[in-house]
C-alpha cells in the first residue's frame, strides 16, 4: 500500500451486472410483531445458555524485536520524542517495543502509522493521527518536539530535523472503551488513515477514515471521521484481513470476500459512482469469488486466489499492476470486477500477492518471487536491459514503462515474506536476511542511500547483521523489519 493515489480513470461505459456478484452486507434488524411483554412466552431462566466462542484465527506466539528506517516526519517509526531526525538511514531497533516490556507478536504497516499486537493481547499504535488511524487521543497541550534538538552522533540518522508530537511518536495502547473485556485480537491491518483488528472469532473493528481522489469520503456512511475503535456492524465468520489504500478485503471462514472503502478506481471489483460512494463503506460480498484461501492489496488494486490455485485481479490498471494484460498501460486503464491473472497459471502455486503503487508481486509455494507492472519507478527490482521484449509495454518515446508478465525476482534465495510501499520493496528470505530495491527518497529502503535503488540489495547493519529477520512491512516512506526475539 502506499499513500497517494493516482490520478482518477476515464470510466468505461457502464454494463449490467448480475445481481449476485455484489451482495450488500447491512446491519440486522429486530423484527418487531407488536406483541406486549406480558404477552411474550414466559421463558426459564436454566434454559438461557451463553454461546460458546468458536475460534477461527490465534495471533502469533514469537515475540518480535523491531526494526525501523526510512522517513519519520509524521512519527511513523515509533522512536517516540526522543527521535533526533526526520529519517533514519538503516534500520534501528526500536526501544519502545522491547519484548520484555511490549512482547510485540504481530505488525501492521499503513501509509504513515503502523500498529502491534502485544502477546497480552494490546493494540498499540504510532505515527499521523490527523484524519484518527491510531484509534485514541493524541492531543497534546505541550507543544511539539523538535528533532535538531536531540543530540546524536550516529550515522544513521540523517542531518534533517523536524517536528513531533510525542503521543503520536510512541507507541500505545489503543482506545479499548467499546471493546469488551473478552475481546481477543489475532491479526490487524493498516491502510492510508484508517486500521482494523480481527478477533479470535471472526469479527473486525476498525477506525479512521477513508479518501477518494477528491478528498475525505468518510469512515461509514453516517460517521465522517471513526476515533475510537467499533465494530463493524455486518462481518462475521473472517478469518483475514488486508488493506490497501483506501480499501480493505476480508475473507471468510466459507471463502466468501468482502471489499469496502474508496471504489473510484474499481478496487471494489463494482462500479462506484458518487451517488453511490458513501454506501460502498459498507461491507458488501463479491458474489463471483468463491472458495478463496487467501487475499491480497495493492495501493488500489486487489487479489484473490481460490482453493483451485487461480489467481484473480481487480482494480487500478494502469500500469498492468492487476496483472491482467489487456489495456495495460492505458491512462486510466481498470480491470472492474476480478478477472483470472492468465500469467500466473503456470508459475507454481500461489501462496501469498500483493503491491504498491504501479506494480505487483506474488510468491510461490516454493518460494520464488514474481513481479509484474510499473518499471521506471524501479519497483519491480529488474535489470531491464535484460528483459525479454515480448513482456515489455513501451512508452511514446521507446523507454520501457510496464513489465506485463509476471517475472521471476533474481533474489538470493527463497522468499518468506514480501511487503510492498508505494515505490520501494522489501524481501525477507529464508536464511533470515532482508533486502530492499526501489524508490529510496527519505531512505526508506534502509540501504543508508537516497538514491534509486534498481535491484534487490542486502540490508545489512551492526543492528541486524546478526539477526534471523522474519517480517517485514512498508509504509509511504519508511520500512520495518522484525527478528525473532
Amino acid at each position: 500500500m502506499a499513500p497517494k493515489a493516482a490520478p482518477a480513470p476515464t470510466r468505461a461505459p457502464g454494463r449490467k451486472r448480475k445481481a449476485v456478484e455484489d451482495i450488500p452486507i447491512r446491519p440486522s434488524k429486530k423484527p418487531s410483531n407488536g406483541t406486549t411483554k406480558s404477552e411474550e412466552p414466559a421463558k426459564s431462566r436454566k434454559q438461557v445458555k451463553t454461546k460458546a466462542k468458536t475460534v477461527l484465527t490465534t495471533a502469533p506466539k514469537q515475540v518480535l524485536e523491531v526494526f525501523v528506517f526510512g522517513g519519520n516526519s509524521a512519527a511513523e517509526l515509533g522512536l517516540g520524542d526522543t527521535a533526533t531526525s526526520a529519517s533514519v538511514k538503516r534500520p534501528r531497533l526500536n526501544p519502545n517495543l522491547a519484548p520484555d516490556a511490549v512482547g510485540v507478536v504481530h505488525l501492521a504497516v499503513g501509509g504513515m502509522h503502523c500498529l502491534a499486537l502485544a502477546k497480552s493481547g494490546t493494540v498499540y499504535s504510532w505515527g499521523g493521527n490527523d484524519l484518527g488511524a491510531l484509534g485514541r487521543d493524541t492531543n497534546w497541550a505541550g507543544g511539539l518536539v523538535d528533532m535538531s534538538d536531540n543530540n546524536s552522533d550516529s550515522s544513521d540518522d540523517d542531518d534533517e530535523g523536524g517536528k513531533l508530537n510525542p503521543k503520536e511518536a510512541t507507541p500505545t495502547p489503543i482506545d479499548s472503551s467499546a471493546i469488551p473485556a473478552n475481546t481477543v485480537f489475532t491479526q490487524l491491518a493498516a491502510s492510508d488513515n484508517a486500521s482494523f483488528a480481527l478477533t479470535d472469532d471472526g469479527l473486525v473493528y476498525g477506525w479512521g477514515i477513508f479518501r477518494g481522489t477528491d478528498g475525505d469520503i468518510g469512515f461509514s456512511p453516517s460517521v465522517r471521521k471513526q476515533e475510537k475503535p467499533v465494530l463493524l456492524e455486518g462481518l462475521k465468520g473472517i478469518t483475514k484481513i488486508a488493506a490497501g489504500e483506501n480499501h480493505v478485503l476480508a475473507l471468510d471462514a466459507k471463502g466468501s470476500v468482502y471489499v469496502w472503502g474508496a471504489g473510484e478506481l474499481a478496487q471494489l471489483g463494482r462500479r462506484i459512482t458518487e451517488r453511490n460512494r458513501l454506501q460502498a463503506l459498507i461491507p458488501w460480498r463479491i458474489g463471483s469469488l468463491k472458495n478463496i484461501v487467501e487475499i491480497g492489496t495493492g495501493s488500489s488494486h486487489s487479489f484473490a486466489i481460490a482453493k483451485d490455485g487461480r489467481c484473480f485481479g481487480w482494480g487500478q490498471n494502469n500500469y498492468g499492476q492487476t496483472g491482467i494484460e489487456s489495456d495495460a498501460g492505458e491512462s486510466g486503464a481498470i480491470v472492474p470486477s476480478p478477472k483470472v491473472i492468465e500469467g500466473l497459471r503456470d508459475l507454481g502455486t500461489i501462496t501469498s500477492i500483493g503491491g504498491g503503487n504501479a506494480h505487483s508481486y506474488a510468491i510461490t509455494s516454493t518460494g520464488k518471487t514474481l513481479v509484474w507492472g510499473r518499471l521506471d519507478a524501479c519497483a519491480t527490482g529488474q535489470v531491464v536491459a535484460d528483459l525479454d521484449a515480448e513482456r515489455v509495454i513501451k512508452d511514446e518515446r521507446g523507454r520501457p514503462r510496464i513489465l506485463k508478465a509476471p517475472t521471476e525476482l533474481p533474489l538470493a534465495g527463497t522468499a518468506e515474506c514480501v511487503a510492498s510501499g508505494g515505490e520501494h520493496c522489501i524481501a525477507v528470505l529464508a536464511d533470515g536476511k532482508a533486502y530492499s530495491w526501489g524508490f529510496s527518497d527519505a531512505y526508506r529502503t534502509g540501504l543508508g542511500t537516497d538514491d534509486d535503488v534498481a535491484t534487490p540489495r542486502l540490508i545489512d547493519n551492526t543492528a541486524v547483521r546478526e539477526k534471523k529477520l522474519v517480517w517485514a512491512g512498508a509504509g509511504g516512506q519508511f520500512g520495518v523489519v522484525a527478528a525473532a526475539a
